[in-house]
């Protein structure tokens, strides 16, 4: 069995590489988990905090993994599913954390949502992304990591993550009225 208590020198090591993981990884694992739940009773930092001791239990076994960012975003996802499960009321979106995800992606998209249908809009159509292609636009386009850190997240190659956001973006330009927006990205890269 693997000393990850760091009192033997593999111990050590495993925990450095442990701490190193988290301190890069988990601003957008924070990030991820308030664009889906706010800032409702500390929910974010209790999902991260709870996926961090699930990690380290694991450690030795995430390395085994082929992309260990991956292997951590399974394990989020799961403990932010749990978290909703434990909530005594149905936890919605909340408003103000999608109002910062359709600002910051609007922005990111130099687009113009100037009034409340646009924004509910655009809003409507990220919430009905499936599941792959919802989270590809979040950690890219409202959190701000780069293409390859968004692939290791969700354990894709970079074309596939590449072809996910194409077909996002047409999505998200046609439910807003505006399906010029996919292309103009295009011509922008």
């Amino acid at each position: 069995m693997t000393d990850t208590s760091g009192t033997t020198p593999g111990g050590a090591r495993l925990t450095l590489t442990f701490d190193a993981f988290c301190a890069t990884h988990e601003r957008a694992w924070l990030g991820f988990v308030r664009t889906q739940v706010g800032p409702r009773d500390n929910g974010p930092e209790l999902v991260v905090a709870a996926t961090k001791q699930h990690l380290r239990r694991n450690w030795a076994l995430a390395l085994r993994q082929e992309i260990p960012a991956a292997y951590a975003w399974r394990l989020l996802k799961e403990h932010l599913a749990a978290w909703r499960a434990a909530q005594s009321e149905p936890v919605a979106v909340q408003t103000a954390a999608l109002d910062a995800v359709i600002d910051h992606f609007r922005r990111q998209a130099r687009i113009s949502l100037e009034t409340l249908p646009e924004r509910i809009g655009l809003m409507t159509a990220i919430l009905e992304l499936p599941e792959r292609r919802h989270d590809s636009v979040v950690l890219r386009y409202c959190l701000d990591l780069d293409e390859q850190e968004v692939a290791d997240f969700l354990g894709t190659p970079l074309s596939t993550l590449r072809s996910n956001l194409r077909h996002a973006r047409r999505r998200l330009a046609n439910a807003i009225g505006q399906p010029e927006l996919a292309e103009r990205h295009k011509e922008d890269q």
